[in-house]
């Protein structure tokens, strides 16, 4: 057992703590180690069936620095003096390591760094916005949406359904070819009155809904579309010299005259633009315009 080399060395060799004020807990700490080792080597010495070293077939030599202890082959250990004085085995430095837990406590005083890493949470990493995706936009409902009350609008209808134009074409109010002026806009037809001279144009585009409450506008020489009895379209606009009537139409009315409709109209007040022809009359636009019209004869 020999070749196990006892620590530390010689007296007077610096521990592991380094300085003279290390040496003598170093010096009990090998003492204690030497007397572990011999214990150990006699263990193994009794147990041998040669009963000795297997090197030197001989006593077992005292270990550097043990050369004063003799008779170990007596069977009797001799006593150490000193070793009920041994302090608690402890790492050199004066207690736990470094005072008690690494660095005074936890890691750099706590947590790493005072805390968490770097002084806090250690900060989630930022994530990229999505870009939201959105609804390209529709050049029709551009159109609707430049639409403002008070416009005048080159729209009228064709026929019991059919308009010249679904899209909104803002003209003059005094152009040859306003149609209709626009009353109000919202966002739901419902909001629309429809009734003698009164209808919508409407567009719905991702959810959104445009609605043009307009008014029909008429001049003196227009014609629209009415049926013999009286009744007529009066969204309607149609050339009174060309084209067909469109069923279920059967005649053009002629506008003899427009006026502010009196409190109380009787009809009475289109008589003298119509001479001696048979007239036709109505009020419209909440009965604030009184229309004045003839059958078109051509």
């Amino acid at each position: 057992m020999s070749h196990i080399q006892g620590w530390p060395g010689p007296a007077g060799a610096p521990g592991p703590g380094g300085g003279p004020d290390q040496s003598q807990p170093g010096r009990r700490l090998g003492i204690l180690v030497l007397v572990v080792v011999l214990v150990t080597g006699l263990s193994f010495g009794l147990a041998a069936a040669t009963g000795a070293d297997s090197r030197d077939n001989g006593g077992m030599a005292a270990p550097p620095g043990m050369s004063g202890m003799e008779g170990l082959d007596g069977g009797e250990l001799p006593d150490l003096e000193g070793l009920e004085d041994l302090p608690d085995l402890e790492s050199t430095g004066g207690g736990d390591l470094g005072g008690g837990d690494l660095g005074g406590g936890d890691l750099g005083g706590g947590d790493l760094g005072g805390g968490d890493l770097g002084g806090g949470d250690s900060g989630s990493l930022p994530t990229e916005e999505q870009p939201t995706e959105q609804t390209p936009p529709d050049p029709t409902m551009e159109l609707f949406r430049s639409v403002s009350p008070g416009h005048c609008l080159a729209n009228w209808m064709t026929g019991e359904t059919d308009w010249v134009s679904v899209t909104p074409e803002i003209v003059d109010c005094s152009a040859d070819n306003a149609g209709v002026w626009v009353a109000t806009v919202d966002d739901s037809v419902n909001d629309c009155p429809v009734d003698a001279g009164r209808s919508y144009l409407y567009y719905t585009y991702d959810a959104e809904t445009v609605a043009l409450c307009v008014t029909r506008v008429f001049e003196v020489g227009q014609c629209f579309l009415g049926m013999a009895d009286g009744s007529a379209n009066l969204m309607s606009w149609i050339d009174c010299q060309g084209g067909t009537v469109p069923s279920p139409y059967s005649q053009k009315f002629n506008v003899i005259a427009v006026y502010s409709a009196p409190s109380n109209p009787t009809g009475n007040e289109c008589s003298s633009a119509a001479g001696n022809q048979q007239y036709y009359w109505w009020t419209m636009d909440a009965e604030q315009t009184l229309l004045c019209a003839v059958v078109y004869s051509g």
